[in-house]
């Protein structure tokens, strides 16, 4: 399983896709005008627009090597005409490590201003720098999709869109994202599945897509971390690296 480029495409998928709930609830082109224009209150000033150019768009904070960069590792440059300005030449974030990788992706997708702090911070934090046995990756697939189904289910149009962006996915990891998609939503069962020491890339892929400060999703994080065995100091350090709300905020 080509674990990280399952992971990437995930988080982009679902960041996009909480990045188009957001124009909804905005009211589309006119009301997001409206809003920008002083016309219109946000829908939900606390969190949602603060994140919504990060999450539909990314950032372009100095050594993310921005989306543009992350679609270029993908095979996707066409769509931003390849690499953004100033990366030429930096190391792919599918050749990083998963600490590195998490923290270019907390930054393209707007939580995190510092991905090399971030990286640097989940290294520390990490018990292994990478995971690549099968075995091991599959929890991680696992913690995102339930994740992303945490605030709701899923629908038929949006599985489509999954498997869209999925489509040079092998058999075994279509199967895989299909298990998630279908079975309940159990971070315990996710937890007693995770090695040892991947805990903490298993909470921080759940946390990458999340949002602490939604109540389901808050639960959700607040039962893996705890079914994982973290303890506060960690879950708080994890939160703090990736760029999202502490729990306990």
């Amino acid at each position: 399983m080509s674990i990280k480029r399952m992971v990437t495409k995930l988080a982009l998928a679902f960041a996009a896709k909480k990045g188009v709930e957001i124009f909804n609830n905005a009211g589309g082109v006119d009301g997001v005008r409206d809003m920008l224009a002083g016309r219109k209150a946000p829908p939900q000033p606390d969190t949602q627009t603060a994140g919504m150019h990060g999450r539909i768009g990314g950032t372009r904070a100095a050594g993310t090597g921005g989306l543009g960069n992350i679609l270029d590792s993908l095979g996707h440059a066409g769509a931003t005409n390849g690499r953004e300005s100033g990366v030429t030449g930096q190391v792919s974030p599918l050749n990083q490590s998963l600490g590195g990788l998490f923290g270019t992706l907390a930054a393209a997708l707007g939580h995190q201003s510092q991905p090399e702090q971030a990286a640097s911070k989940l290294e520390e934090e990490f018990e292994t720098s990478d995971i690549t046995r099968d075995e091991e990756a599959k929890p991680l697939v696992r913690a995102m999709v339930q994740m992303a189904r945490a605030d709701g289910n899923i629908d038929d149009q949006e599985k489509s869109a999954l498997f869209d962006i999925l489509q040079d996915a092998t058999t075994q990891e279509q199967a895989t994202l299909q298990d998630a998609l279908h079975e309940p939503i159990n971070p315990k069962a996710i937890a007693d599945d995770t090695p040892p020491h991947a805990r903490k890339q298993v909470y921080t892929a759940a946390l990458l897509v999340g949002d602490p400060e939604h109540p389901n999703e808050k639960q959700f994080l607040a039962s893996l971390g705890s079914n994982l065995g973290l303890n506060d100091r960690e879950v708080a350090a994890l939160h703090d690296a990736v760029g999202k709300p502490q729990l306990a905020a």
